[in-house]
C-alpha cells in the first residue's frame, strides 16, 4: 500500500519525506510489481548461475537504533510465498539484498518492504536478473536501477487558522487522506472525515490548526 506523510503544527507545516525517496513509517508497507527489465551486459557461466535480486538503499541519515526493516521477494507477486526475506536491522552497511536461484528468469515478478519498528527513507531499489542466453559460455545480465516512490505527491499550506492538504488527481482516486498524532510503535492512523473536493487538477482537504500536531499520509484502499 502506498502512503506519503505530512506534519502539520500550529506554527509550521511541513513535508517529512525526502524529494523523490520511499519514507516507511511504523507499520508501512509498500509492494512494486515489475513485468520487464532491459538487458545491461553479460557474466561469465564460471563466475555465477542464474538468479533474480535485488538491493535496497537507505538514507542513512534516517537509520536510527531499533529500525527494523523487512524486505521480500516473489516470483511472480506479493500473494505468493517469498522466494527470499531478510530484516535489515542495523547499519552500516545501508544497504540489502535478497537472492534466489533461477528466479525471475522471465524477467517479471515482485517485491515488498515493511517497516516493523522505527522509520527511514529508501533512496534506491535494484533489480538484476541473470539468465541464459545464445552463449554457452556466459549468462545474460538484466537490470534497472530506480528511486521508490511513496505515492501521489502529498502537500499542505497554511490558510489563516486552517491547513489545506491537496495532492494530484492523476492516478490518486483510490487512495484515502489519512491522520494521527504520532509516528510512535503504536501509531494509530484515522481516515479523515472532513469533506474532500477536487478543484481543477488536485484533491483539497482543509483542517483546523489546533490541539495536538497532527501527521498526515495517503493510503490506498483495499
Amino acid at each position: 500500500m502506498k502512503r506519503l506523510t505530512l506534519s502539520c503544527a500550529a506554527a509550521q507545516v511541513f513535508c517529512l519525506t525526502a524529494c523523490g525517496q520511499l519514507v516507511l513509517n511504523p507499520g508501512d508497507s509498500w509492494s512494486y510489481t515489475f513485468g520487464s527489465l532491459s538487458r545491461t551486459g553479460s557474466v561469465s557461466a564460471f563466475v555465477e548461475n542464474p538468479n533474480g535480486a535485488f538491493t535496497l538503499a537507505v538514507d542513512g541519515h534516517t537509520f536510527q537504533d531499533g529500525d527494523k526493516l523487512r524486505y521480500e521477494m516473489y516470483e511472480n507477486s506479493a500473494s505468493e510465498t517469498p522466494i527470499c526475506s531478510g530484516i535489515m536491522s542495523s547499519a552500516p552497511p545501508f544497504t540489502a539484498t535478497c537472492q534466489a536461484a533461477d528466479s525471475w528468469q522471465d524477467l517479471q515478478g515482485a517485491l515488498r518492504l515493511t517497516m516493523l519498528s522505527g522509520s527511514l527513507s529508501v533512496t534506491s531499489i535494484t533489480l538484476r536478473v541473470v539468465k541464459a542466453g545464445p552463449s554457452l559460455s556466459s549468462y545474460d545480465v538484466y537490470a534497472s536501477t530506480f528511486v521508490p516512490m511513496s505515492g501521489p505527491a502529498l502537500s499542505a499550506a497554511r490558510r489563516g487558522d486552517k491547513v489545506v492538504v491537496s495532492w494530484p488527481q492523476g492516478g490518486a482516486t483510490d487512495f484515502n487522506l489519512q491522520a494521527a498524532t504520532n509516528l510512535s510503535g503504536t501509531t494509530i492512523w484515522q481516515n479523515v472525515t472532513n469533506s474532500v473536493y477536487p478543484i481543477g487538477t488536485n484533491y483539497y482537504a482543509t483542517n483546523d490548526i489546533s490541539g495536538p500536531r497532527q501527521f498526515f499520509r495517503l493510503r490506498s484502499r483495499p
